[in-house]
């Protein structure tokens, strides 16, 4: 009886013991601010902190200076961070460096994978492969999906007046674009600079606004910058193909009908400029369309209409975009990092963080009523087949780089468009080497 109860004892503190220790866990999660706010301001968090025992402490930080902390990081020391969330088309810098680590072994692992939870079945295939994977493997889920709709002011459109007047001047009816050309024409319609409204805008300041609103253009002309099937895989160098000319040359014809300093706007003067009613119509990013539905930030939230972007082709298409959660090499607590994921993905955190202005790639969060009343569902939706995908190859952010100056160079007139495209063309090949070749020479 004495042995039975000083077994019982050892194992009751060893239980106590391994108690302690998963309580003791602490899960390092970095990302921006602006994103991970949509978790944050859930309330969830404390839920899975009950749940399991293990801490999350959250750190927010940009892409670029998380990627500067994970190069510092001694190999042979303590991961910077367990966690990250960052820009999907880093990814193939994270995995050539050897920072981040598959969770192929995690969702085979019964003792740590739910089998309720299918991503190929309950995440949107094309967009999980994109955003999270690299050379046929799995190394995260996706935090959010980003991409961009055309944004108008569906009230002007409903307007008899701006109905009649449009008929006469156009010969059609006034509805949302379809193509550039009914771009530049609305855009016209509805530019008045004497009273300091603007039929558009371009996010024209030298940044990463400029290169991403950039890209819808090329992409609705048939273009692309690699001819790669997927962010992974590298291919032909095409940015300086006659449909990247053609949709540049389209993209300048919009600084007429735009407001005088559009050459300093970036993502936020863009959405100042749509919230302030100052503006008719532009190209915004998903998570932005909250903000332009808050009546105590925007003066016209209910009045905006989401589509969308006009396509050259006649192919509808979409940008595919996103930020994916990631598990750092070397962190101590992979198997918690890989756990709280998961948890992540679950439906109830997915429709909340959804509500809080991210955009989930869960099919079933969209049939939710919540969810399914936001007034950019359906154009959200709508993007989901028809995305098209953007390099995650290591030199990715390097090439994004180079875009954005070259392209800086363009809307300020001291390149033509053929010319700065060439240039970036030259730049491509001389930051990929022998992994891709021009398509179209440089003379």
């Amino acid at each position: 009886m004495k042995i039975f109860s000083r077994v019982f004892l050892l194992l009751f503190l060893l239980s106590l013991h391994a108690s302690a220790q998963q309580q003791s866990v602490t899960l390092r999660l970095a990302g921006d601010e602006w994103f991970l706010k949509s978790l944050t301001s859930t309330g969830l968090l404390s839920a899975f902190e009950r749940q399991t025992g293990i801490h999350v402490e959250v750190i927010f930080k940009n892409d670029r200076n998380i990627m500067s902390d994970l190069d510092r990081t001694d190999n042979v020391g303590e991961a910077a961070y367990d966690i990250i969330v960052v820009r999907h088309r880093l990814l193939g810098a994270l995995v050539a460096k050897r920072e981040v680590q598959p969770i192929d072994s995690f969702l085979h692992d019964p003792g740590l994978h739910d089998p309720g939870f299918v991503p190929a079945r309950d995440l949107f295939p094309h967009w999980w492969a994109e955003l999270s994977s690299y050379g046929g493997r799995n190394y995260g889920f996706p935090f959010t999906a980003l991409t961009t709709y055309l944004c108008y002011r569906k009230d002007m459109l409903a307007d008899p007046a701006n109905q009649h007047a449009f008929r006469d001047r156009y010969h059609r009816e006034l509805r949302p674009p379809a193509s550039w050309q009914e771009y530049l024409e609305l855009a016209e319609f509805f530019n008045h600079p004497a009273d300091h409204f603007y039929g558009t805008y371009i996010q024209g300041k030298q940044g990463l606004a400029l290169w991403y609103e950039w890209l819808n253009l090329i992409y609705s002309f048939g273009g692309n910058i690699l001819n790669a099937p997927h962010g992974w895989e590298y291919g032909d160098i095409v940015v300086n193909s006659p449909q990247n000319v053609a949709a540049t040359e389209q993209y300048l014809k919009a600084i007429p009908f735009s407001p005088p300093d559009t050459l300093s706007y970036g993502w936020m003067e863009a959405q100042n400029a749509l919230q302030q009613g100052h503006v008719f119509m532009g190209l915004l990013w998903n998570d932005q369309a909250p903000f332009l539905e808050d009546p105590a930030a925007s003066k016209v939230a209910g009045k905006i209409g989401y589509t969308l972007i006009p396509s050259n082709t006649g192919k509808p298409f979409s940008q595919l975009e996103g930020l994916t959660y990631l598990i750092v090499s070397g962190s101590k607590h992979s198997r918690e990092a890989y756990k709280f994921i998961e948890w992540a993905m679950s439906q109830q955190v997915q429709v909340a963080q959804t509500l809080h202005g991210s955009s989930s790639l869960r099919p079933g969060v969209f049939e939710n009523p919540a969810v399914k009343a936001l007034p950019y569902t359906p154009a959200f939706l709508a993007s989901i087949p028809i995305a098209v995908a953007k390099p995650t190859i290591a030199e990715s952010d390097q090439m994004t780089q180079a875009s954005v100056q070259r392209l800086s160079e363009i809307v300020s007139k001291k390149m033509l468009p053929k010319q700065g495209l060439d240039a970036l063309a030259i730049d491509f090949k001389t930051i990929l080497g022998a992994k891709s070749r021009l398509r179209y020479p440089v003379k």
